[in-house]
């Protein structure tokens, strides 16, 4: 059997290289995509009264109180209007559609030391970005690109309040 030329070993090395990032790739996106959906419910009641951010599912919601921006913010998604002027929520939303980024989805995770913490997933084609988010901002982005907000049912449990007496 005639042995390979160094050009020939050469010429594979790429695509063994490709066969591992495809490989990785699918690994990461595994991982990323750990959202354990059973953890989780759709955020189906969303209101805001003055700086107030009402967000739940059925009868149980976390009752917050934010900025008045972005209270406001919130507000403009449900109502989908925008200011004359763009605020930072709708040049996020634009930048990602002009990238051809979408927002998949919004999770709410945890309540710690008095802070809630929550997560967009963000994706363009196979890769995905996961990305830490004050709930607000989640919540106002979502809105404007039309994401499903989850709420992690623990915490909903845990901090959430009867709405419904």
């Amino acid at each position: 059997m005639p042995r390979k030329t160094k050009h020939e070993r050469a010429s594979r090395l790429p695509l063994a290289v490709f066969l591992i990032l495809i490989v990785l790739s699918f690994a990461a996106i595994a991982v990323i995509n750990m959202t354990n959906f059973e953890d989780y419910v759709v955020a189906n009641v969303l209101q805001v009264s003055g700086q107030t951010v009402i967000i739940g599912n059925n009868c149980t919601a976390i009752v917050q109180d934010t900025s008045a921006e972005r209270a406001q913010s919130i507000q403009d998604g449900i109502n989908g209007v925008m200011e004359q002027r763009p605020n930072t929520h709708d040049i996020f939303a634009q930048t990602l559609k002009s990238f051809n980024i979408t927002l998949d989805y919004v999770t709410i995770d945890n309540f710690v030391n008095g802070t809630y913490y929550s997560n967009l997933f963000l994706r363009s084609g196979n890769k995905i970005l996961k990305l830490d988010s004050k709930p607000s901002d989640a919540i106002a982005l979502a809105l404007r690109t039309n994401s499903t907000i989850y709420i992690n049912k623990t915490l909903l449990k845990e901090v959430g309040t009867n709405i419904c007496q």
